[in-house]
């Protein structure tokens, strides 16, 4: 045996006995959510109540608290200068990358296991992995019941080991190697739960099956350099080296106990109501059994036979319900139970204090998890492809459905991600966006921070773009429409209207055909082209400019100047500039320049 497994071996056996407390925990809360109360105590049921007759009140409180925090919070890469516009670029290519990685792993699919396996079990745990396939990191969220990690002062996981059950046939699939020696050491007998240990710290990869002496079935070097996995437990108000516990690990014999005493009701009505009746004593016999009777000489005793249930019995297991709701934190009105006179959504607001600020902790150690996670990819792209061209999926303007990022270019060691649940901490959607809305239109946010805290999913630089896009083309659609309230002035002013409504025309056509207002805009109204110069009356004249401005000046057939000084001197020049005034009269101007050479 490699003396470097064999110590991974122990760590990974005293990461166990540390976390042996938080197993049997893990254990009793996956047996009660499944309904297997025989599991947990045995001799629950008899044979006319098999099976728990009350609501499974921890499955459902762990499910609506899944479903609760279950949405995925908002991912932006800041700008180090938001006056700079290269690094605005930056920021915006980086931060589609993230979507990237949040899209392409499937994280919204995988959110409600995780969040679940946080609240239920006690963490929250995902791992970064390369797909070599496509040559990306991916996103893969685990179950936190089966986690073992050890962190530094700042929650960064040092190593980590991981428990998985596999079949014969699924560790086959994975791990070939492994199969033959698994099916000697079963004589061929299919194995259906065969415990599988992952472990992982700065430098090593090794997976083992510790009931088959420790039987190594890969191992190989951590080429990050550090942990690749994440892993958030729960506030458990002690340090770090404490086990975190799951919400519900204290509910399972309250549960129990409802369970109990709802079966002991339904065995006191059963029997109240088959009582024997009481009959005189002159009344035949009947066979016993259900509705047997009891034979009596008091005429006034006459009927069934009266077994009381005490009320405390019922109080008892309203009591059992209360304490089980309150220590799961999940109030009434999440199941619509309300013991009030609520006729108010404040009320209701009032009611599920206590379930709003747990989700909004939990949200703030889940949000913790997805930014180390999303920082994680960014590092593992940059080091594993640096110079892989890359197409992603991203929202752009120019070209919607594609992208290309090189790392080395857009990432360049900076993994800085921000990821914020904004005002949807601790709220939900509906009331996180009447709050945005509120304060927005009092003055108190900007536009832009109201958009980074939205409960959806944005690519802000983007949307920017697309709204300022909005706003052009609807500027651009209401000078159209004022052009053409011009036209009747333009008629009666006894103006030809017949170019503003071709125009106009011609703009409705290319809307109609589908184009950009913005292109139709600049092919209606583009400039015409520039009219060709008229050519020369006489040829020599063309050839001869100054023969052709002597003619102009009344000079003698043949070329000849009529005066001899003209010959030194440029011609005089004479213009004429016709036009019309705003009223439609006539204005004509002349003008005269002359020039002499001059002396010197």
């Amino acid at each position: 045996m490699d003396t470097s497994h064999a110590d991974i071996f122990a760590r990974c056996q005293a990461l166990v006995q540390h976390y042996s407390r938080r197993d049997a925990e893990t254990h009793t809360v996956r047996a009660i959510r499944r309904g297997d109360y025989e599991a947990v105590a045995p001799g629950s049921f008899s044979e006319d109540f098999p099976a728990p007759i009350i609501a499974n009140q921890i499955d459902t409180m762990a499910r609506d608290m899944s479903a609760t925090l279950a949405p995925l919070p908002s991912f932006n890469c800041l700008p180090s200068s938001i006056l700079n516009d290269r690094s605005k670029a930056f920021a915006e290519k980086r931060t589609k990358i993230a979507h990237y990685y949040v899209e392409s792993s499937n994280l919204q699919a995988q959110m409600p296991d995780a969040v679940d396996s946080y609240h239920g079990y006690g963490m929250f745990v995902g791992e970064v992995r390369p797909d070599t396939k496509c040559k990306s990191p991916k996103i893969k969220m685990l179950d936190g019941g089966f986690a073992y990690p050890t962190w530094d002062a700042d929650f960064n996981v040092i190593e980590i080991l991981l428990l998985s059950y596999m079949s014969d046939r699924q560790l086959a699939a994975y791990y070939p190697q492994a199969a033959a020696k698994v099916r000697e050491e079963s004589n061929g007998r299919g194995q259906e739960r065969i415990k599988v240990y992952r472990f992982q710290d700065k430098s090593t990869n090794l997976v083992y099956l510790p009931d088959y002496g420790n039987l190594v079935i890969e191992s190989t070097p951590n080429k990050m350099g550090r942990c690749t996995y994440v892993a958030v437990p729960r506030p458990m108000g002690e340090d770090w080296f404490s086990v975190p516990r799951g919400a519900y690990a204290d509910l399972v014999w309250p549960q129990l106990a409802a369970n109990e005493f709802r079966m002991l009701g339904l065995e006191a009505v059963d029997k109240s109501v088959r009582a024997p009746i009481v009959v005189p004593t002159d009344v035949a016999d009947v066979p016993f059994g259900p509705d047997a009777t009891i034979h009596t000489n008091n005429p006034q005793g006459v009927g069934r036979l009266k077994i009381d249930v005490p009320q405390g019995a019922f109080q008892a297991t309203e009591l059992l319900e209360q304490d089980i709701r309150q220590g799961g934190m999940s109030p009434g009105s999440r199941s619509g139970n309300i013991n009030a006179s609520v006729i108010t959504g404040r009320g209701v607001d009032a009611l599920s204090e206590g379930y709003s600020q747990q989700v909004a902790m939990s949200q703030s150690r889940i949000g913790f998890g997805l930014q180390l996670l999303v920082e994680l990819c960014f590092e593992m792209d940059e080091k594993f492809w640096p110079e892989e061209a890359k197409e992603i999926r991203g929202q752009s303007l120019d070209n919607p459905g594609k992208d290309t990022y090189v790392p080395s270019r857009h990432i360049k060691g900076d993994y800085s991600v921000t990821v914020d649940y904004g005002f949807l901490l601790g709220l939900d959607a509906n009331r996180a966006l009447v709050f945005i809305l509120q304060a927005q239109a009092a003055g108190l946010l900007s536009n832009d921070t109201a958009a980074r805290n939205l409960p959806i999913k944005l690519n802000l630089a983007e949307e920017q773009n697309r709204i300022q896009l909005e706003q052009s083309r609807n500027a651009l659609l209401q000078a159209t429409m004022a052009y053409s309230q011009a036209i009747p002035q333009m008629l009666s002013n006894g103006q030809d209207p017949s170019q503003a409504v071709a125009q106009l025309g011609a703009i409705v056509q290319g809307i109609k055909a589908g184009d950009a207002i913005e292109e139709v805009v600049a092919k209606v109204f583009a400039p015409p082209p520039p009219q060709p110069a008229a050519p020369a009356a006489d040829p020599a004249a063309a050839q001869d400019p100054m023969a052709a401005l002597a003619a102009a000046a009344g000079g003698a057939p043949g070329g000849a100047p009529a005066d001899p000084n003209a010959v030194e001197s440029r011609p005089d020049l004479n213009s004429l500039i016709a036009g019309l005034t705003g009223k439609g009269q006539p204005n004509l101007a002349a003008s005269v320049m002359r020039s002499s050479p001059a002396q010197g």
